[in-house]
This record gives structure tokens, sequence and C-alpha cells, in this order.
């Protein structure tokens, strides 16, 4: 398991907010932050959260590499997946084998995501969207989880159980799809997220974890 310095794609990269939208840049970079023109991008996603068949933004990459640049440029050196053993950068999504092979860009995919699909959610150490390292992952998505489910008009009351957290890549300007490989299936986050009644994630195998920063 790798150290969760690495979990960059289960850190909000940036809050949906005021009315509902895909995700935070959707207005400028058109319909859904889709990949653009000969590009391709790696996101993850809550699945189900709001009607059992919609995803919900996280985050993505190669979005999430601008905005670590523009806050510390230190930090692209610990906290992304590695390309022949060096932090991925942004062209690296706009290189291809064969241009806008979908097939390609899901395989690029799996081996990014697949470095950080087992770090957990109770990490307090820095990761985009949170480099100041001043609460938990886990925390971070339930609040981001709890203001879709608001926006969607849902009971908070309870909180939230199990929410499956999952990769999907877009390749030039097409639809997300889920991530995957033929032996293991789809790409998932191996925690699942929990939140309580508060909106304060907790371990759903009820485990000992860290609550706080």
């Amino acid at each position: 398991m790798l150290s969760a310095k690495h979990l960059v794609v289960v850190a909000v990269i940036g809050l949906v907010s005021g009315q509902e939208r895909f995700c935070p840049r959707e207005r400028r970079d058109g319909f859904e932050c889709r990949a653009k023109k000969d590009q391709f991008k790696c996101g993850i996603f809550f699945e189900g959260l709001v009607d059992g068949a919609d995803i919900k933004w996280i985050g993505a990459l190669p979005d999430a590499i601008a905005k670590t640049r523009r806050k510390d440029p230190e930090l692209i050196k610990t906290i992304f997946p590695k390309v022949n053993k060096k932090p991925v950068e942004e062209d690296y999504f706009n290189t291809w084998s064969n241009t806008c092979d979908a097939s390609e860009a899901n395989s690029k995919c799996y081996l990014l995501m697949d470095q950080i699909a087992d770090d957990r959610l109770d990490s307090c150490k820095k990761t985009v969207g949170n480099l100041d390292g001043d609460d938990t992952i886990g925390n971070q998505l339930c609040g981001q989880a709890r203001r879709f489910l608001d926006q969607a008009g849902k009971n908070l009351s309870n909180g939230l159980k199990n929410q499956k957290l999952s990769f999907y890549s877009s390749t030039c300007t097409g639809a997300w799809n889920p991530v995957s490989s033929s032996s293991r299936g789809n790409l998932v986050v191996s925690q699942r997220l929990c939140c309580d009644s508060t909106w304060r994630y907790y371990q759903c195998d009820g485990g000992d974890f860290t609550k706080s920063c």
C-alpha cells in the first residue's frame, strides 16, 4: 500500500457549490469537465450517491496538477502517481500511441489510479485540496457528499454508509466511463466512505481511525 500522501484523487480539488453543476469548472470548460480534444482525463467520483445511477465529481487529473503547481510546486514531487518513477505531468495526458484510443486512455488511467486506490481515507497528510493537512480526507469527502445530497433535497439526518468511490476516464471530449481491467473489473477506492449524522468520517468496518488533524 502506498503512503496516504499519494491520495490525490480522494481529496477535493474544487468544491461544487451554488447551483448544481457536474464539476467546478463546467461553465468555462463545457460539458462535465470532460477531456479536451486530443486529451484523456482520469477522475474519481461518488458513484450512485443521489439516485443509484449517477456519478458525482470529486476530482480529476490533469486538472489537479496545475492547481497544485499554483499553490505549492514542491508538493507535485510527493502527492501524484508516478510514470517511470517520476510524478505524472500534464503533458502525459496528451501523449498517445494511438490518438484518442479509449482503450489506451483506460489502461493509462488504470496504471495511475491503481497506485492510489488502497490509500486510507483518515489521512491527515497533505494532499491536493488539503494542502495544509488540517483535516482528514474522509472528513472533506463527507462534507462534499453532504453538499451534493443537500442540493438534491435528500434527508441528511442519517449520514452516509458504505459509499463507493469509483475511477473513471474521459477520452477526447467523450463521456466518462469506468476505469477497468479484464481481470479485476472496475477500479474503485478500496475503502468505502462512511459519514456519521454530523457528517464526519468514520471507518465503515468499525475499526480505529484518525478522527481529526
